[in-house]
């Protein structure tokens, strides 16, 4: 009986060992400078610093061309955005093609889509960097919907633009195999493009990097949302209120002058005013409800009135757009999804199932058939302290992707930009 008992401790001990390494023999320790390591929402504003980022053996810039619009009788309003740019660097001779999906609300020049197409091209690939399907130019001149962000169709929308650049490119740009990844909602869409390529076999992507991606679209979505409502910021006028007071800490910060605001350094300005993890979360929340008030604005636009557009009253080229830019930052993209996008996918016949039918689509979950039997070819790379993920994200990772990889500390993509976190991904690409 003592020795039953004994083996059994021993099998318990050794299988208690083997479950603990399978829970962390994914997780890479490295980055151990990173200045951000409590912080993962200054991680996700502020990123890496610049000493740290991947050094370039040569620096070349990208060729900048664009798609044409698909759509006809553009709105005055929204013609600025007729034309949909993506950069393209080639490779001298035969070189496997990276193509880059930015997260989202970022363009295709966004400085990581450019940081990581100049490190992709850098070490042999040819390169395409494109817009992410929430951005104004996406929306406005290749979405197939009046209501952009059903995803089934926003993928069939990017699979297409892929084909005519690759098709366009073929004669000088020769290539030998073809991957795919994507940061945030890129990431996501990385994995529905190779699903969707799966079935279509026009492009032949080979393997897909899914970085920084949540595992459900809507979930994540409600995490950002909940920075501000957690912090009582429901409404323009509770934004308003709160950027007052933000201004106030820019005019009485003595590093700061107004003289050097520009958007492309506004990490770098806002660490001059001292922000506290609150005030990080409700600028990190606030920027995704400017992609709502995007969608909605732009949809009701199309659809001739709607939400924040009266019906009829679709303003003109040189019409003020502030107030309905205003009121379109009231609206969760919870709302969005429920009251606007929904229904009307439904109304026009582009979707016959459920609300919860629905939400699935923004889930991992719907494409777990794909991932079971492709599995050594999703390479899946994230942070643990990503905040649009949770502990039951990290459980589900773990039990679904056998190719992942995980970072103690980053935020959400903060960490990408590090050169340590830069060569594994070009080893995890090199892996058979």
């Amino acid at each position: 009986m003592k020795l039953k008992k004994l083996i059994l401790t021993v099998m318990v001990f050794i299988f208690s060992v083997i479950s603990f390494s399978a829970e962390n023999d994914d997780v890479y320790e490295v980055a151990k400078n990173y200045p951000y390591k409590d912080s993962p929402l200054m991680a996700t504003v502020f990123g890496t610093p610049s000493k740290d980022w991947y050094k370039f053996n040569k620096t070349k810039l990208p060729k900048k061309d664009h798609v044409k619009a698909t759509r006809e009788n553009m709105p005055e309003i929204l013609r600025k955005w007729t034309n949909y740019d993506y950069n393209i660097w080639i490779q001298k001779e035969e070189a496997p093609l990276m193509i880059i999906i930015s997260g989202t609300g970022s363009t295709y020049d966004s400085s990581l889509s450019m940081y990581l197409g100049m490190m992709f091209n850098d070490n042999g690939y040819n390169v395409i960097a494109i817009s992410s399907t929430s951005t104004l130019p996406f929306i406005v001149s290749q979405g197939q919907n009046n209501y952009s962000g059903y995803l089934k169709d926003d993928i069939k929308d990017v699979y297409s633009i892929l084909q005519g650049i690759i098709s366009k490119y073929s004669g000088t740009m020769k290539v030998s195999d073809v991957y795919v990844t994507g940061y945030s909602l890129g990431g996501f869409q990385s994995l529905l493009l190779h699903e969707y390529d799966s079935e279509q076999k026009k492009i032949g992507i080979k393997k897909s990097l899914l970085l920084s991606s949540p595992t459900d679209i809507f979930k994540a979505s409600q995490i950002l949302d909940g920075y501000l409502v957690k912090n009582g910021i429901y409404d323009a006028e509770g934004i308003e209120k709160y950027f007052d007071s933000i201004f106030q800490k820019m005019l009485k910060s003595k590093d700061i002058k107004l003289a050097n605001f520009d958007m492309n350094n506004l990490p770098e300005l806002m660490k001059g005013l001292d922000l506290s993890d609150r005030d990080l979360g409700i600028l990190t929340g606030l920027l995704f409800r400017v992609y709502s008030a995007n969608l909605t604005f732009t949809g009701d636009v199309f659809n001739g009135g709607g939400r924040l557009v009266k019906p009829g009253k679709v303003p003109a080229r040189f019409d003020s757009v502030t107030n309905y830019f205003l009121d379109g930052l009231s609206i969760s993209y919870d709302e969005y999804a429920s009251e606007i996008l929904y229904p009307y996918l439904v109304k026009n016949g582009k979707f016959s199932g459920s609300y919860n039918d629905f939400l699935m689509t923004f889930s991992m979950k719907n494409s777990e058939e794909f991932i079971r039997t492709h599995n050594e070819d999703i390479i899946f790379v994230t942070s643990l302290d990503d905040i649009l993920i949770d502990q039951a994200d990290i459980a589900y990772i773990r039990r679904t992707f056998k190719n992942r990889v995980f970072f103690p500390y980053g935020g959400h993509t903060g960490i990408l930009w590090h050169e340590d976190v830069d060569k594994i991904l070009l080893e995890k690409l090199k892996e058979e």
